[in-house]
Order: structure tokens, then sequence, then C-alpha cells
């Protein structure tokens, strides 16, 4: 067990001097509320404090060190944690579910070191994890520059964010440096970067509230990638769920009210509201705490250990003042929550909700059922029900398009567009999406976020101007250069032959040129440069120019088909109809596909556009053999061999625990390891991203892994079902030039417009179990849906 006496005892004799009574009085309530022995949370809270008195890292380290002998700790000792102070306490109310996210050390803490990476050998030695066992998922840290003297960023009273030095790290990969978050009011931003730079992560942490400096008085909403709305409750409860402030004081009133007739009942609901409150109160002054710094920073931790240690048994004297029995309790909290909910305008609250399902043709027998049973693009609707219900500020969309058909895609941009007051950040592989739903877009690139007007076409050719300008800007700079220096050359020479003093004046004034054309004479935007405006120091006299490389499309390797025998059609169907409900077509058979007829050639590029539920699926399902036909035939080639992308086949990946190279090297045996390391390399999937287990990678990089796994084979059909889903852009322009230089067939099955124009040679309406011939493509499709 370790005193007060012995941390004083083993504090430096000089540090020991500069710490103030006020301190020693924290540091003793710190000891008496730790572990035995648990030296980490000790440290966790003393630290900045020992820090601040003139301890050195090397000190802290031996003076912990001895501490944890002494204390017979079994574990060496933990590296400090960058969280607030957090008290170990089996009494201790968690906080909401933030924890997830950890913040980063109060400003007068030191930045902890990160630990030294083993080497090869030692690797070798460590224990392997058990077969089965999952890697922990890497905690998120995200925070922003604080101020030291206001508390302005915890509740601010404009609805823009404009955060400085954000940063989010998770486990040891940075993801964001000393980035500026700027969302103006009422803007609609269109997020763009690379699969993996941390657009989910940002709008995550955002959307959770969890990135430290992020003002507790905006109201947001974040629809995840991977999981629209995805319950068994209804569809009106999951619309009033999302005002989660009302929510848990409508579920405080139903849990104490079907209490009342139980004592024992009764005494645990109340337990459970002290619980909630108490958790909230802790949290808040958590937070507080970790925004402020030095004498105030150390007063506020010092009211945060306070709350930890007492809130709980503040709010019970509080409730039970004179005795009070758990009746006369409960009859106070429920006229609290009464009222509260009253200045919510709470009993309103389902009508509201209704109208709203009701204005995006929600009608009242779907609202009273299930959200599991509605398709992706009801779905998305409920979704932005919710949205429109809660009111929030920012509304945070995260490949909200996903599982969507081209008429949920219509309807959800004309809504998001039309959508005015309320602030969008939508991470998007849909051109024709983001282009209309964006007015500025956000880059995350190089750990940095970077902002530009227009939408993501006007961007890129933003950006490709930029790039050629500073180009010829770069060119006509060196002429210059080479200019003067083949003038200082002739100068130089003549002064040597000549010994003219005066020439080498000349020359000495030529160099200072020379070394003025070190960079461009104006700013980017035609301004000239002045040197009194260039803050800081440097080693030039003018900011060189710097070009800017142009992002790398992700380069696809679709090996060309072998040559079949036949020169005739691939796949024959020939008077295909397929029913739900048995082998034969009866009347309460469902008929989804009806008579349907063609010739698949090699080298067809082939689209299938129609409605969710129409058919799809199920068609491709029949081409590649899976499905038989109710009635009709189908005709393969010999030898055929069929590549299949399923729009699930992401979802599916989530859950898998080996590496995408084992997986490779299983389902292809006699692939030797630095084959399948160079295919995998070859969709970015290099080094670590190749060893790791599958569900620890991004969405787009199980993507562009489910589709490194299908192509291995070296099909002569690929069916690609959704195959844009998850990808970023970059990698959707790298499929796009890979499927048209591939000289086999492809049949698509996707939503995204773009995609489909660049890349299908003939579409297909698949409608009412009917395949038609679209003569005019996607865009014919799309008009028609539109008038529909």
């Amino acid at each position: 067990m370790i005193t007060i006496k012995d941390l004083l005892a083993a504090i430096p004799v000089a540090v020991r001097a500069g710490i103030d009574d006020d301190t020693i009085e924290y540091l003793t309530r710190v000891v008496e509320a730790a572990d035995a022995g648990d030296t980490t949370a000790l440290r966790d809270a003393a630290e900045p404090f020992l820090t601040d008195a003139g301890m050195s890292d090397a000190e802290l380290e031996a003076m912990f060190a001895k501490l944890s002998v002494s204390s017979d700790a079994s574990s060496p000792v933990a590296a400090a944690s960058t969280g607030p102070v957090l008290l170990p306490s089996a009494n201790r109310p968690q906080p909401l579910p933030v924890p997830a996210v950890s913040a980063p050390a109060p400003a007068s803490a030191p930045t902890p070191a990160r630990p030294a990476t083993a080497t090869q050998q030692e690797q070798e030695q460590l224990p392997k994890p058990a077969a089965g066992s999952r890697v922990e998922a890497p905690v998120i840290q995200a925070y922003s520059q604080q101020s030291r003297f206001h508390n302005e960023t915890i509740t601010t009273l404009s609805k823009e964010v404009d955060l400085k030095a954000v940063n989010v790290v998770i486990g040891e990969s940075e993801l964001l440096v000393d980035a500026r978050l700027w969302l103006k009011t009422g803007q609609h931003y269109g997020m763009v970067g690379r699969n993996g730079v941390g657009k989910s992560t940002l709008l995550s942490v955002i959307g959770s509230k969890a990135l430290v400096g992020f003002p507790e008085n905006i109201r947001t909403l974040y629809v995840q990638q991977l999981d629209v709305i995805d319950t068994s409750a209804s569809v009106i409860d999951t619309v009033l769920a999302a005002d989660t402030e009302r929510q848990k004081r409508v579920d405080d009133v139903r849990m104490i009210e079907r209490s009342l007739q139980s004592p024992d009942a009764l005494h645990e609901a109340l337990d459970k509201y002290i619980v909630r409150i108490g958790s909230e109160r802790i949290l808040l002054a958590q937070k507080i705490a970790t925004l402020r710094s030095g004498r105030r920073g150390k007063a506020a931790r010092g009211v945060a250990l306070k709350a930890e240690q007492t809130m709980l048994s503040d709010i019970r004297e509080a409730l039970y003042t004179n005795g009070k029995a758990d009746g006369e309790v409960a009859a106070e909290v429920l006229a609290t929550l009464y009222a509260e909910l009253d200045s919510m305008d709470a009993h309103s609250a389902e009508a509201r909700a209704r109208a709203i399902l009701n204005d995006l043709d929600i009608d009242e027998s779907v609202q009273n059922g299930p959200v599991k049973v509605l398709s992706g693009g009801w779905r998305m609707r409920v979704a932005l029900a919710q949205a429109m219900f809660v009111e929030p500020d920012i509304l945070l969309l995260d490949e909200c398009t996903n599982h969507l058909d081209l008429a949920a895609i219509a309807w959800l941009q004309d809504y998001l567009v039309a959508l005015e007051g309320v602030t969008i950040v939508c991470v998007s592989h849909d051109r024709d999406f983001l282009n209309a739903v964006s007015r500025e877009i956000i880059r995350v690139k190089d750990k940095k976020i970077t902002y530009h007007p227009g939408n993501y076409d006007e961007y890129e050719q933003t950006e490709d101007e930029l790039r050629r300008k500073k180009e010829r800007q770069l060119a006509s700079l060196e002429r210059r250069r080479e200019h003067v220096k083949k003038s200082i050359d002739s100068f130089m020479k003549h002064a040597r032959s000549s010994n003219d003093s005066k020439v080498l004046g000349q020359v000495a004034s030529r160099k200072k040129k020379l070394d003025r054309l070190a960079g461009s004479d104006k700013n980017e935007d035609g301004t000239r440069f002045k040197v009194s405006y260039w803050a800081g120091f440097h080693d030039t006299l003018r900011p060189e120019i710097k070009l800017e490389r142009a992002e790398k499309e992700v380069d696809f390797s679709i090996p060309q088909p072998e040559n079949l025998r036949n020169a005739g059609p691939l796949i024959s169907l020939m008077g295909v109809t397929f029913a739900y409900g048995g082998s034969k077509i009866q009347r309460s058979s469902s008929v989804v596909l009806d008579n349907i007829s063609m010739s698949i050639m090699m080298g067809d590029h082939i689209a299938l556009l129609g409605l969710n539920g129409c058919g799809k699926s199920t068609l491709v399902n029949i081409i590649k053999g899976d499905l038989a036909p109710t009635k009709g035939a189908v005709e393969q080639q010999a030898r055929l061999r069929i590549g299949h992308y399923t729009q699930h086949f992401v979802d599916e990946l989530s859950d898998v625990d080996a590496s995408g190279l084992a997986m490779l090297m299983e389902g292809n045996p006699g692939t030797k390891e630095g084959e399948a390391r160079k295919w995998l390399g070859s969709f970015e999937l290099s080094g670590p991203l190749a060893t790791r287990p599958i569900y620890t990678l991004s969405g787009g990089q199980r993507a562009r892994m489910a589709m490194a796994l299908m192509l291995f084979t070296n099909p002569h059909i690929l069916l690609l079902d959704e195959v844009t889903n998850h990808l970023d852009m970059y990698a959707v322009q790298g499929l796009i030039a890979a499927i048209n230089e591939y000289e086999g067939t492809v049949i698509i099955v996707s939503h995204d417009r773009h995609f489909v124009r660049q890349t299908a040679d003939d579409c297909y309406s698949l409608q009412d179990g009917k395949l038609t011939l679209l003569e005019e493509g996607v865009d014919e499709y799309v008009d028609k849906i539109i008038r529909i």
C-alpha cells in the first residue's frame, strides 16, 4: 500500500521544496483513492503536478519504478495515460459512451514518449496470440488547440466550427496533425481523400462529440458508412430515439413509473437515475479539466477528482434530505423529469415525428413496423427523418448512397440540395451525387485538411489549373535563373581577364538577384510578394514553388482472360423465367424474371439498372449458375471461369479474422508467398496491410481485398454487384481504367451513374420482370425514374 509519506519521500528534495500545500492535499486524496499498489493510476493523476514542480522524465520513471517495486506490483510501470484524470474505483460510475475515444493530456502535462519498436528477433520471441483471438481495437485520441484562459470552446453562441490544431490519432497512427477544422454555418461540404486517411474516423469523433474542444451546444447527427439503421425497433420509435436528451428522460420516467408498486424495484430505479445524472456531471467536470491548464487546470482537475469521489453521495444526500422515503423521492424526481420534458416540448414529439415521416412518404403502417424489414433506400429516409426531427446544426453523411437505388439517390440528392440552414459534410464515392450536393470540397491529405470552393469537378479542374500554373512558373523561374547564372559566369570571366573592379560589383549584384530568384515573386492570388509579410525564419529570400503531385489512381491489375475454344456466346439465356414460391409458376408465385433471352459475348460490357428488389441480383445469380430458372434454359461454355463480386462482400469480410495473404494462399493451393504478396501489392495492400486481420481494415481496403481475391483466378466474366461501394474517388477512377482495358466480359450492377457511364457499352433496364435495352444509356434511365 503506497502512502503519501512514501510518495513524498520518493520525490527529490529540490523538487519537493517547490510543491505547495494545495498540491500535497490533492496528492493525498489521490493516494487514498488509488487501489493498493496501482502506481499507474497514481502516476496519471500526479505526473502533471510533479512536472510543473520541475521533475524530469528520467526522475519520474525512477521514482515510480521505485514505488512499484516497494508495493510489490507485478506489472511494470505503465506509460502515462493521455486521458483526463480518472481514479480507479469499483464503485465509480462509468462515463457516457465516449470512452472508446480518449482525450489528450492537459496542456501542463508533457507528451508521453512513444514506446520503442521491438526488433524482429524480439518480436519473434513475443508470445503469439491464441488462435481465434482478436486484436483489441486501438484507442482513438482526438483533440484540438484549447484556450488557456477561457471556456469558449465548451459552448459557443455561433453555429460555426473553427478549431485549430486538430489531432486525431489511432493507436500509433497519426491521421491528422495540427489540422484546421472549419465548418461554416449552412455550408454543404463534400469530403474526399484516399481510403484510410481518416475521413470516417473524423466524422465519427465529431458525431460522438469525442473531439475535445468541439462546442458542446452544436448538435450533430452522424449517419455511418456500414450501418444505416439496422434495428428491430419500430420506425417511429427509432426516429423519437434520435433525440437522446429527450429519450433519456422518457426512459427514466417509464422506469420509475413501472417500479412504483415494488419498493425494491423503485429503489433500484432511483439508483439508476442517480448514476445517470452523476455520470453526466462527472464527464462534464472531466472535459473542463482537460480543457484547462496551469493553475486553473490544477483547480479544475481537483474539482473533477472530487466529483468522481463524492458526486453520487452528494446527489443522494440532496434527494434524500430529512430522511425522505423512496416514494417521496420518486415523486420529486418525476416532477423534475416532467418539467424538463415540458421544456423540451416532448408532449408533441410523436406528432412531429409522424408528420416528418408522412412528408417523406412513409405511411402509418410502415411507421409502426420494424426498421429491419425496410430496404436500404427506405432506411435512409428513416435516417433523414431522424435528422429532421433532431434538427441538427451539422449533418454528417458517410457513404450515404451505399445500397440505395437510383430513384432513392435522386430523391436524397434533391432533398439535400434544397436543405438550408444545416451544415452538411458528405463522404461519397458517387461523383454525380457529390457534384450536386457539395458547394465546397474538404480534402484530407498528408494529415492535413484543406478547403476548396465549388463541387468536385470544379475542385479537380481548379487543382489541375493550379498545378499547370505552378509548372509554368517553375519553368519560367528556371529559365531566368539560368540566364542570370550565365551572365555571372560571363562577368567573372571578363573580370579575371581585365581586372576591372566595377565588373565585380556587377557580379555581386547579379548574385543577389539570383538569391531572390530562389522562389516566386508573386503570391498564389497574383499579388506581389513582400518579405515583410513572410513570418518566421527561412533559408531563402522567396518561398519556393512547390509542385503538388496529382493524386495517383489505384492501379487495379485485372488479368486478361485466356481464349476459349468456342467463339460463340459465353452464356446464353433462352426464355428464362424465375419465380419464388415453387418449381412451377403458380398464382401464388412471385415472378421476378419473365421470359428473358440474351446472349453474352466475349468483350461485352453490360450494365443492369433497376430499383432495389427488381431482380438484378437474381439475374446475376442465374447467369453465374447459382440459381436455376423456374422456366427456360441457360447454357455456358465449357471451362468458363466467372468472378463474382457481391454488394455484401465487404460486410462479410468485416468478420474475417484471417489476413488477406493467408486467405489468398489458402483459397489457391500452390501459390507462393512472394507471388501472393506481389498480387495484393498491386491493389495497394502491401506490407502490413497484407498480413493484418481483414476485419481491422477500413471499408475501402476491404473492398480492394475482395477484388484481389476475386480476380486472382483470371476469370473470363466479371459480375460486379455494387463494386464501387466503399471505394474512394481515386480507386473508382482506377477501376474504370482497368475495366476499359479488360478484354473479357463485364456485367455491372451499380447505381453510380458516372461509373456506369464510363464503363458500360450497353445498358439494360429491369422492370416488372422484363429486360429492356436503353438506347441512350444510363441518362435515359435517370430521366425516366425522375419523371415517375
